[in-house]
């Protein structure tokens, strides 16, 4: 069995350009959970999730952003830092 695979997103702390703002993607089938495995995710997305900092949604994420990027939340439009 293998753990969920998530990050917290946290509120920014600082202004952030918009140019360096990528997106979440929504949950398949519109989930509002963490995968039980990797196995759930498909397409663009990767098995690693994050919950908004906001709305508290688990969200799909694009393949290997870097360690530290911010992402706008497609339920709330938070922006969240990973």
């Amino acid at each position: 069995m293998t753990e969920d695979q998530y990050v917290e997103g946290r509120k920014p702390d600082r202004e952030i350009p918009a140019d360096e703002i990528g997106r979440l993607e929504l949950a398949p089938e519109g989930e509002n959970r963490a995968p039980l495995s990797s196995d759930e995710a498909g397409g663009r997305t990767s098995p690693f999730w994050v919950k908004c900092w906001s709305c508290h949604k688990y969200l799909t994420r694009p393949l290997a952003p870097p360690s530290e990027q911010a992402f706008t939340c497609p339920n709330c439009g938070a922006v969240n830092m990973i």
